[in-house]
């Protein structure tokens, strides 16, 4: 099973994400629920990379196609601007996550760490 866990920060924005696993729906590089999953994870880091003034945090421990961790987390200094676009970004990549745990819930856990939680 894949993990998905966004980070949210104090005031309920998102500052990051963790995704770990492999969803088993089909032999490692045959899984569509990894193929999408991936697709969301690398497009929205590019695009944090691409789009922000500051590069975010990322610690990508990937082993093998049944051995995946990604961890992504926006620094603390973003302008107004990078924030509004980090908003953007992650919660689409969120909306994308949750729409493919909506057909292939069993493969794919989605959740939100609160503020208080340790990430």
């Amino acid at each position: 099973m894949i993990n998905a866990t966004f980070f949210e920060g104090k005031h309920g924005e998102l500052r990051g994400f963790l995704v770990r696993g492999h969803a088993g729906y089909a032999p490692a590089g045959e899984d569509i629920v990894c193929a999408g999953v991936s697709a969301l994870v690398q497009t929205a880091a590019v695009g944090l990379r691409c789009f922000l003034s500051v590069e975010p945090l990322v610690d990508d421990r990937t082993k093998s196609l049944n051995d995946v961790f990604v961890k992504l987390i926006l620094p603390e200094n973003l302008t107004r601007e990078d924030k509004r676009t980090a908003q953007v970004i992650l919660e689409t990549m969120e909306l994308g996550i949750q729409g493919i745990a909506g057909s292939y819930g069993k493969y794919l856990e989605v959740r939100r760490c609160c503020k208080n939680e340790k990430f």
